[in-house]
């Protein structure tokens, strides 16, 4: 079978799907030329409907002549398309999106084919999409990785950036079409990100009008009420959308504890119990604002406003003792608060080209601010042996970012070529100081060895060239991206500065093979840079728990990960997929702990001495094994092989990592929807720690909801962890010289419900710029 594909103006469609089916299995999938032509080789009746699918047009779907096939060839013509925002006059599509779809160097997952979409959250949905994880205390991970990037549209958002937890658990899923997870991410994102990039597509319409969809929902014990909204008009060439949400969480009372035994000449013991309550709020409101002049060009502009801020307190009792002496002794009296505000905004102007419908032209602008504004407060209470005073600690700090690029897309014969060129510059800020009670002048008074300022100014400069093209069934793309960073940074008190200027070829490699039976085949191989942010390069050195200190260090330098993947899969109607990961890095930033037996404290920071490998393996199968009963089995198991230089001694660990999750959902014929799950979290390695641990847990979450009113209402409700009311989140750090055991009691039985509402009648949805900023070079 052959033919070529166009759209109402004659031209043709590049890159489009071309899939043939019989009934509800897909025969196989392949994509069409940078002409649009396809062609392919099957038995006479092997499938009944012919769809075609493309991201600027309608998808097409017709019943396969097979009866006109001479000669053994059946020549489809010219098929024309509709162009999307365009009126369709007597034409029926009858296409089925899947679920899950493999392309090159990506995996989508179709948010509008989950019938769970309408009254569940974005994190929620996230907990079935293949190579991503939610564990107990709603952190996502990628390919079990904390380090990752999200992207809204294909461009970044300082909501999202900041927040992510909280934005993705307002944002309802019904809000979105899919979500993409790229395993092997091309060279036209910034490199940062060392298990990949998540983007979130938002949903699109035809037509003119206007949509919108409000939700609120409540938790309880531990949370609180949160709501989102979003809204969407076109009218014309203009189109404005809105999106905004917040959360109250309340951190009701619970308890900790940390013991700590030290070896040597003069071994402790240091025993620790305390509790803590608090509270904390966020809140965005995203803008975006587009209007297409003519055919060839698009403008649009967003902005974005987020604020996330909190108060928390603690009562802790400490006893330090050798033996059955007591060396030190108090009751600490904490209260801390945090304020952070952040903006971004941004201009793109999108140019095609009458000659060439393949070529575009974007450029782009973003200015983004961020700033943390933190204090924390800590009185004395029955000490013995412990003269210091009561204290208190401030710190302020601001990043702003102005970003230009400039971004070219073209078809040449039948390899599509994508070039670019970046500017970043950045300013990290951080101002901090230390007052101490003086008991003469009953005053609080600067401490000047606790006070400083730090500017760091930063300028990344990038340019990439990405190679796509398809042969037959398999799918090709290759691509380099260069990346100079130019990092200078002062510090105001000691007249000091550090200069580091570091450059990086990060190239990428992504292949995939579709099958006639529809499973695929794909391998990938790219480098991920790993940026410290702020947070780990200042210098400010937290004293909230006397015991534990903490600071930054300004000398780190970027991490950098080398990745390989493969990957297998079958995205009919029951969908699997299944992914092997193998990465390391020779000079990874790690936390690493040491314990000074003068002071009796131990000392916490970051640095660059850490040498990884990880081997993973993800699973993710989607099945439907009836109409109405849906099972999904999410998970990974890997080994991570880890070293790094603890106080000038070589550490080394290895730990096996698993996680699964067993979802099922039976769906009634009145719209109700039950769901029940079950979530198993092995043994983690502490967050960016090589001296310690975390325990496992099994977790389990029970759901029911219901749809009214044409499906335009939905409410749902759901409790987790019904047995069990706390669980003890234990961390073990091990050192040569110390052992340090962190219990915190977290609520785990949770309640809640939420309701959801979509209104309005909308056609066409906000035009966006295929190209875009997206800064995703650092790391906190």
């Amino acid at each position: 079978m052959k033919g070529q594909i166009t759209d109402s103006l004659q031209q043709p469609v590049a890159w489009a799907t071309v899939t043939l089916t019989k009934g509800d299995t897909i025969i196989f999938t392949i994509p069409a030329n940078a002409t649009g032509v396809f062609s392919f080789a099957a038995k006479e009746k092997a499938g009944t409907l012919l769809t075609i699918t493309s991201t600027a047009c309608l998808p097409f779907s017709t019943t396969i002549p097979w009866a006109r096939a001479e000669s053994g060839t059946l020549n489809m013509g010219r098929i024309m398309l509709q162009q999307k925002g365009t009126a369709l006059q007597n034409v029926t599509v009858t296409a089925t999106k899947p679920l899950i779809k493999k392309e090159i160097d990506k995996l989508v997952y179709n948010t509008e084919m989950d019938p769970e979409s309408k009254f569940s959250s974005v994190l929620d949905i996230m907990k079935k999409v293949p190579y991503l994880s939610v564990d107990g205390q709603e952190n996502l991970t990628l390919k079990g990785n904390s380090s990752y990037r999200i992207l809204i549209n294909g461009k970044p958002s300082g909501i999202v950036d900041q927040d992510p937890k909280n934005f993705l658990k307002t944002l309802p899923a019904s809000t979105i079409q899919s979500i993409e997870v790229y395993t092997t991410p091309p060279a036209k994102y910034d490199a940062e990100g060392l298990g990949g990039v998540i983007n979130i597509v938002t949903t699109k319409k035809i037509g003119e009008g206007y949509k919108g969809t409000v939700n609120i929902s409540e938790g309880f014990p531990s949370g609180g009420p949160s709501g989102g909204f979003s809204f969407t008009a076109t009218h014309k060439k203009l189109g404005v959308e809105l999106y905004g949400g917040g959360n109250f969480a309340e951190n009701a009372l619970v308890t900790n504890t940390t013991s700590r035994t030290t070896s040597g000449d003069v071994p402790t013991n240091l025993n620790v119990t305390g509790s803590n309550k608090g509270h904390n709020n966020g809140r965005y409101l995203g803008t975006q604002f587009s209007y297409e002049s003519d055919s060839l060009q698009l403008f649009t502009a967003q902005f974005n406003l987020n604020g996330f801020n909190g108060r928390n307190n603690s009562y802790r009792s400490s006893i330090l003792d050798q033996g059955e002496a007591i060396l030190q002794q108090f009751i600490l009296a904490g209260n801390s608060r945090f304020n952070n505000n952040g903006l971004d905004a941004g201009l793109n102007y999108q140019l095609g080209f009458r000659n060439d419908k393949s070529r575009l032209l974007t450029i782009s602008y973003r200015y983004m601010q961020y700033k943390t504004n933190s204090a924390a407060s800590n009185s004395f209470l029955e000490a013995i042996h412990y003269p210091v005073p009561d204290y208190s600690q401030y710190n302020n700090t601001t990043t702003t970012e102005h970003t230009g690029q400039v971004d070219y897309v073209q078809n040449i014969k039948k390899i599509k070529m994508e070039a670019g060129i970046k500017a970043i510059f950045r300013d990290n800020r951080s101002a901090f100081n230390t007052l101490k009670y003086d008991s003469l002048s009953d005053q609080f008074l600067n401490d000047p060895a606790q006070r400083d300022a730090f500017v760091n100014h930063q300028a990344v400069l990038s340019a990439y060239n990405t190679y796509s093209f398809t042969l037959k069934n398999w799918g090709f793309k290759a691509g380099a991206r260069l990346e100079e960073t130019i990092n200078n940074i002062d510090f105001e008190a000691t007249q000091t500065k550090v200069a580091h200027n570091y450059f990086n070829l990060v190239p990428s490699l992504a292949i995939n093979k579709n099958y006639t039976n529809g499973t695929y085949i794909s391998f990938g191989y790219n480098q991920r840079l790993k940026r410290p942010g702020i947070n780990r390069l200042n210098p400010f050195v937290n004293m909230s728990d006397p015991n534990f200190i903490s600071y930054g260090n300004p000398d780190l330098k970027p991490s950098l990960i080398h990745s390989f993947d493969l990957g297998y899969g079958s995205n009919k109607k029951q969908a699997i997929n299944i992914g092997l990961n193998y990465a390391f890095s020779n000079n990874l930033d790690l936390k690493t702990s040491r314990y000074d037996s003068a002071s009796k404290i131990t000392y916490t920071t970051y640095d660059n001495s850490g040498k990884i490998a990880a081997l993973m393996l993800n699973a993710n199968f989607n099945l439907a094994l009836t109409k109405a009963l849906r099972t999904v089995i999410n998970g990974n198991i890997g080994n991570f092989w880890i070293q790094s230089a603890v106080d000038e001694r070589l550490a080394k660990t290895q730990q096996l990592l698993y996680s699964a999750t067993l979802s099922n959902s039976y769906t009634f014929k009145n719209d109700w929807i039950v769901s029940a799950s079950l979530y198993l979290y092995g043994k983690n390695l502490a967050p960016a720690q090589i001296q310690g641990t975390v325990n496992g847990y099994i977790a389990s979450g029970f759901s029911m909801s219901k749809s009214l009113l044409k499906k335009k209402l939905s409410f749902s409700a759901y409790i987790n962890n019904p047995f069990t009311k706390f669980r003890n989140s234990r961390t073990e750090i091990v050192s040569y010289d110390f052992i340090e055991i962190n219990s915190n009691q977290q609520y785990f039985r949770k309640a809640g419900f939420s309701i959801n509402y979509r209104f309005g009648k909308l056609k066409k949805d906000i035009l966006k710029n295929k190209r875009g900023i997206n800064n995703n070079d650092i790391s906190n």
